[in-house]
């Protein structure tokens, strides 16, 4: 059994590598920034950045196996006001534009708000899944399905929330969701650099 722990300060940045590791061939980041050496260093930084603002107004969870951080998440209360653009800046923002490419980064941040609207539009005790990466390394052996079952839906419930959403951009994710009981509510498309992204909306009702 794996344990799942709330993440501490310490692990910030181990956690923040994983999840630039999963990512670095998601459709949702390679269609916006297609160099792969930009890509990795954009990232690096901008999940760095992510995961430090947002320890304490959301809550982190990992998943160890023999002490190693092998799956994070990231879970928004209802409560959940993501840092303003000030606070990003500060903590380095600007520094993703550089690595990235600043006309790509900004497409990107602006699909990425777009993408997340129909869930934050969801009235009522709603939770948001920001985030559930796993180690690429153990992908496909049940860790994400364990940790969404055995961590994260208990813990929404436990703490009064009626649905749990979230949003993806992978074929392999929306089955992975469906599998684990979520529906489907909202459908858009993006278009950039002559692709188009899906983003697929779904809910959890408890």
């Amino acid at each position: 059994m794996l344990p799942f722990e709330k993440m501490i300060p310490r692990e910030r940045e181990e956690c923040a590598s994983l999840a630039a590791r999963a990512f670095g061939d998601y459709e949702y980041f390679t269609d916006y920034v297609p160099d792969e050496k930009k890509r990795r260093r954009f990232l690096d930084t901008m999940l760095r950045i992510e995961v430090k603002l947002n320890d304490g107004p959301a809550t982190f969870f990992t998943a160890k196996d023999s002490g190693q951080i092998v799956a994070v998440a990231m879970l928004c209360p209802p409560a959940y006001q993501k840092p303003s653009d000030m606070a990003y800046m500060k903590a380095g923002f600007g520094k993703c534009f550089l690595q990235g490419g600043i006309r790509d980064v900004a497409a990107w941040n602006t699909m990425e708000g777009k993408a997340g609207q129909p869930c934050h539009r969801l009235a009522g005790e709603v939770w948001y899944l920001n985030l559930l990466t796993v180690e690429p390394k153990v992908k496909g052996q049940g860790i994400g399905t364990k940790m969404l079952r055995e961590c994260i839906l208990p813990y929404v419930k436990e703490h009064g929330g009626d649905t749990l959403c979230l949003f993806t951009n992978s074929e392999e994710n929306r089955k992975f969701y469906r599998k684990n009981g979520f529906v489907e509510f909202n459908e858009q498309w993006f278009a950039y650099r002559g692709k188009r992204l899906g983003s697929w909306s779904y809910q959890y009702i408890f």
